[in-house]
């Protein structure tokens, strides 16, 4: 983990970019830069499993939208609020295997695709069977995905969360993700006279003021729709929330890379001319993204075992899956 507190941090960096009085500032870009980490980089750190049961035949109506597919059982899931992709810090074959299900102990990868490929295999009542294809759509719903970030109190075995910063925007159904929070989990319920809310799943972690966040999940299909209500995981790469609580320890535990490159941010936001060198990329000789290379090297472990690449499944794997429709529904 990390050595220094986000504060430590900020103070390290604004006196460095010569503006201490710059800390709220500091504070948001800190967690910018966390932020892009999430989206430009797979680590472990930032991996997480979401447990759900495959449905059996037409989907609920409620907050997912209502489509012709959900009629069949293909969906649409609901991922958790902080899905970001599959998993790219599981090995050399990690997105290919990040998606499996389990019959009578045995587990089945199902293989990701396009949404545009997805789209092409036939729908009819009736056509259940063993789960092979995935697509997620994260442009689903259309409504903006992080609805409120915030803090509040979280205890481990318990639904409630407590003394809840901000409650504006939130409603039940909306997704929830953050610290202690199981993937996947969603509100039942807003009680705006004692702020606090009531979760679909309890913590697991007790955290007083945990970073949180509410919103509208991303969505995922499968195919063929499964013929039983089996398990299945996904191991997916997540938006780590935003740090509410700047005495505590970023999840990203390099404090050389987080100093210099919140201090290069600050540079460039007062005209600093050291902001060009701290904000250069890996080639720049001392460069905080050059350290960042440094260490990408050895994360996670990975320099323990062999690489291996993959090739995908849907032309190289079992020649079932490869043909037309055609040869499958009997036309």
């Amino acid at each position: 983990m990390s050595a220094l507190t986000a504060a430590q941090i900020i103070a390290l960096a604004t006196e460095a970019a010569h503006c201490p009085g710059k800390t709220t500032q500091a504070q948001q870009l800190l967690n910018s830069i966390l932020s892009d980490l999430c989206m430009e980089r797979d680590f472990a750190l930032a991996r997480r499993q979401f447990v759900f049961n495959f449905q059996v035949g037409a989907f609920p109506a409620g907050l997912l939208p209502s489509t012709p597919l959900s009629l069949f059982g293909s969906g649409p899931y609901q991922l958790p609020l902080d899905y970001l992709r599959m998993s790219g810090s599981s090995g050399s074959k990690g997105a290919q295997n990040s998606f499996i299900w389990w019959l009578n102990g045995v587990p089945y990868p199902v293989i990701p695709c396009d949404l545009a490929e997805f789209d092409l295999q036939v729908q009819q009542a009736g056509l259940n069977s063993y789960v092979w294809l995935e697509a997620t759509d994260t442009s689903s719903p259309l409504s903006d995905r992080i609805q409120q970030a915030t803090a509040g109190d979280v205890a481990a075995g318990s639904t409630t969360i407590s003394n809840i910063a901000n409650l504006v925007r939130l409603v039940a159904g909306l997704g929830v993700a953050g610290q202690g929070i199981i993937p996947g989990t969603t509100l039942v319920s807003v009680n705006i006279n004692n702020s606090s809310a009531v979760l679909s799943q309890a913590a697991i972690l007790t955290i007083p003021q945990a970073a949180l966040m509410f919103g509208y999940p991303p969505t995922t299909w499968i195919y063929p729709p499964p013929s039983s209500a089996q398990q299945a995981a996904i191991r997916y790469q997540a938006l780590m929330p935003p740090i509410t609580d700047f005495t505590t320890f970023p999840w990203f535990p390099h404090d050389g890379y987080l100093i210099e490159k919140l201090t290069g941010k600050l540079c460039q936001l007062v005209d600093d001319d050291r902001a060009a060198h701290l904000l250069g990329g890996p080639d720049v000789v001392g460069s905080p993204e050059q350290k960042l290379s440094l260490y990408l090297a050895s994360k996670d472990d990975d320099a323990n075992r062999p690489k291996r690449v993959g090739l995908d499944r849907r032309a190289f794997g079992q020649a079932w899956p490869a043909l037309p429709s055609t040869k499958t529904i009997g036309w």
